[in-house]
């Protein structure tokens, strides 16, 4: 008993001393603050700075990074940086995209702009670029109540308005092409022909599955069938990477219109399609010949693109916000005809096409 009390003195001893510790089977924990992992009750947010952390939590919050939208699949949204045509003109952010942040297109990181000044010595012609990305967004033409004028479509499929079912999920509108006295260029919505399509026009053309198609009518000739809507307009500015052997001479040309009196530096439109198809781009120019809109749609990325419709009365591109109904927060540029819920609860005359959030957000 006595030798037992004694070598159970000395134990104690030398852990007070500052030896080695005593070899014991019950040891309680150590505190909390020295555990290598605090308990699970214990938050991300909660821990002490010089914890380390073996894994995160399975609670660990949400970023807001992962909020957003996932990057889809293909080439990088907003598109990278191009270069303007002609140094001469060009200002410091020409070819510089910028996510659109306004209204309903906020957090959609699906629109983006661009500004360039294509002509070769003339500073104040210049073209706003909107990329748009059809991995996220889907196209959808609409006939006017009317244009373009056709004897064969009833005036209840001209509804010049974008459809109830898709207000929730607009992001934006613009213009369609010229009038039919102004070229009688072909048009098809849903399968149903309003005029047909010339050979010597350009088609902007909507595919059964969505995809979208601008070129000359023969080329198109082989998926003819797949066509759901199309929108003609004059002959393609951009083909294949190649602008029209003729804008050189679209003074003496003339395919691409003018305003009254014969004026054609005005302002113009033009869609366009980058070489991965992904890619929709939408230019509107002031004080432009259609070769300069080429210039600025070729310059950024555009391998096809066609003319819409010109002249500053109808020429638009309007972002909406996600009111109910819809009305519009931004004219992308100044000087621009509109009212708040055009296209949206008052009828349009014209046709038009408007921009949709795709369901699935990619």
């Amino acid at each position: 008993m006595v030798l037992r009390f004694l070598s159970t003195s000395l134990a104690l001893l030398f852990v007070a001393c500052g030896g080695s510790k005593a070899p014991t089977e019950n040891v309680p924990p150590p505190p909390a603050s020295t555990q290598t992992r605090p308990p699970p009750h214990i938050s991300e947010t909660a821990r002490p700075a010089t914890t380390s952390i073996v894994d995160p939590p399975p609670s660990a919050p949400t970023s807001v990074a992962s909020a957003l939208p996932a990057a889809p699949p293909g080439p990088p949204f907003p598109p990278a940086s191009f270069a303007p045509p002609f140094t001469r003109t060009a200002k410091t952010t020409d070819g510089v995209y910028t996510l659109i942040e306004e209204g309903a297109a906020a957090d959609t990181k699906a629109l983006a702009k661009a500004l360039v000044h294509p002509h070769p010595i003339k500073p104040q012609a210049s073209v706003v670029i909107v990329a748009i990305d059809l991995r996220r967004v889907q196209l959808v033409l609409v006939a006017g109540t009317e244009e373009p004028e056709s004897t064969v479509v009833p005036k209840d499929h001209r509804p010049g308005l974008v459809p109830a079912a898709d207000l929730p999920s607009l992001l934006a509108v613009f213009n369609g092409g010229f009038m039919a006295k102004h070229g009688k260029f072909g048009m098809m919505v849903n399968g149903e022909e309003f005029l047909p399509s010339k050979d010597d026009g350009c088609l902007v053309a909507i595919l059964d599955d969505g995809t979208i198609k601008i070129s000359s009518p023969a080329a198109l000739d082989p998926i003819r069938t797949r066509i759901h809507s199309f929108r003609q307009t004059p002959p393609c500015l951009v083909e294949e990477g190649i602008t029209h052997p003729k804008l050189p001479q679209e003074d003496t040309a003339r395919l691409w219109g003018a305003a009254i009196g014969g004026n054609r530096e005005i302002r113009r439109t033009a869609l366009g399609l980058d070489a991965s198809g992904t890619i929709l781009l939408f230019g509107i120019g002031e004080w432009i010949w259609a070769r300069d809109l080429a210039n600025a749609m070729k310059a950024a990325g555009a391998v096809s693109a066609a003319e819409l419709d010109i002249n500053w009365s109808y020429t638009r591109f309007l972002l909406y916000n996600n009111a109910s109904p819809p009305e519009v927060v931004s004219t992308l540029i100044e000087k621009v005809e509109y009212t708040k819920t055009g296209y949206v609860t008052k009828p349009v005359t014209r046709d038009f096409f408007y921009l949709k959030k795709k369901s699935g957000g990619t």
